[in-house]
């Protein structure tokens, strides 16, 4: 199973609707509000690499109100 986690800076005023947004997200297994630098963390998991670019690269980018997208892909 591949993972990545994905860092948003966002606009606080849309936090909640971008949060709502990314759980639509089908390989999204979790998101949720942190603290510090970032404001969300979006981890993805999918047996297929592709799916997660496309998470990020299209399903993310669509999503009004994030202002930085940070990935971290893990490798096994």
């Amino acid at each position: 199973m591949n993972e990545a986690f994905v860092l948003l800076n966002v606009d606080y005023k849309q936090q909640q609707n971008i949060i709502e947004a990314a759980k639509k997200i089908p390989i999204a297994k979790a998101v949720k509000t942190i603290y510090g630098i970032y404001d969300i963390l979006v981890i993805l998991e999918s047996n297929n690499m592709q799916d997660i670019k496309t998470a990020i690269d299209v399903d993310l980018h669509k999503i009004d109100g994030i202002n930085n997208i940070t990935s971290l892909i893990a490798v096994n």
